[in-house]
């Protein structure tokens, strides 16, 4: 018999996982601006089953396992789909589409398998070996929204397939890589009492905010590891100086 405190979590963790299903179909059937959407969705879902294992005290190893499989369809497999019906549409780039998007999918769900290796569920917060994979995800659906947003706004063609591309490579490379991410709430330092009033301002800025704050944390992260190697450099040489 399943305890009750499991399955509000493990019920949000379910949503995530249709949301993410949601976002395939819809860009199988070509309806980009959904597909966008129910990632995002998807990121909330993911964010909120987190939040409420913690106030349940409700984790397990069957919540953690569960939780992997949906973010690897919610941000793995969704993103990938997503990337490979916009690339599609421009027969210059027909012989690298399935690579492109492949290459995505495959480090966001190699991502997800370190990420269960090296950790346990608790309610725990340890900062990630490579980029947590909704940060990932949130790359290529924010670089999308916010062109289509400049586009509407200006009439001006913004998007730019080659860059769609590098950042989607980017973003895999550096979900699979060993540079050290912090947790989100190292990053975003935001006082209890503006919290309410900055979730408002990102939730009406969405299709710029989104852009923002993604690349943000990557460039933050990237700045803080780089720091990092240049200390742990400077110590060890002052060592063998010794």
């Amino acid at each position: 018999m399943v305890e009750k405190k499991y399955i509000a979590p493990n019920a949000i963790t379910a949503a995530n996982m249709l949301l993410g299903y949601l976002s395939i179909t819809s860009s199988i059937r070509g309806n980009i601006d959904y597909a966008i959407w129910f990632i995002f969705l998807a990121m909330v879902c993911d964010a909120l089953d987190g939040k409420t294992a913690r106030k349940l005290n409700a984790f397990s190893e069957f919540g953690k396992e569960f939780d992997s499989f949906s973010d690897a369809i919610s941000f793995g497999l969704a993103p990938s789909i997503l990337v490979y019906s916009i690339l599609s549409q421009y027969p210059k780039f027909v012989s690298i589409v399935i690579p492109v998007a492949f290459i995505y999918a495959f480090c966001g769900v190699m991502r997800l398998v370190k990420f269960n290796v090296i950790t346990t569920a608790s309610e725990d917060k340890d900062d990630f070996s490579g980029m947590p994979i909704p940060n990932g995800a949130a790359t290529v659906i924010s670089y999308l929204l916010i062109t289509k947003a400049l586009e509407g706004h200006f009439d001006y063609q913004f998007f730019n397939v080659e860059v769609f591309i590098a950042i989607t490579i980017i973003s895999a490379v550096l979900m699979v890589s060993t540079i050290t991410f912090l947790t989100p709430d190292k990053v975003f330092r935001i006082p209890k009492s503006f919290m309410v009033p900055f979730v408002i301002v990102v939730l009406g800025t969405l299709k710029y905010s989104m852009f923002i704050i993604s690349f943000y944390y990557i460039i933050y992260n990237l700045f803080q590891y780089h720091l990092y190697r240049k200390e742990l450099k400077h110590s060890n040489d002052k060592e063998d100086n010794e």
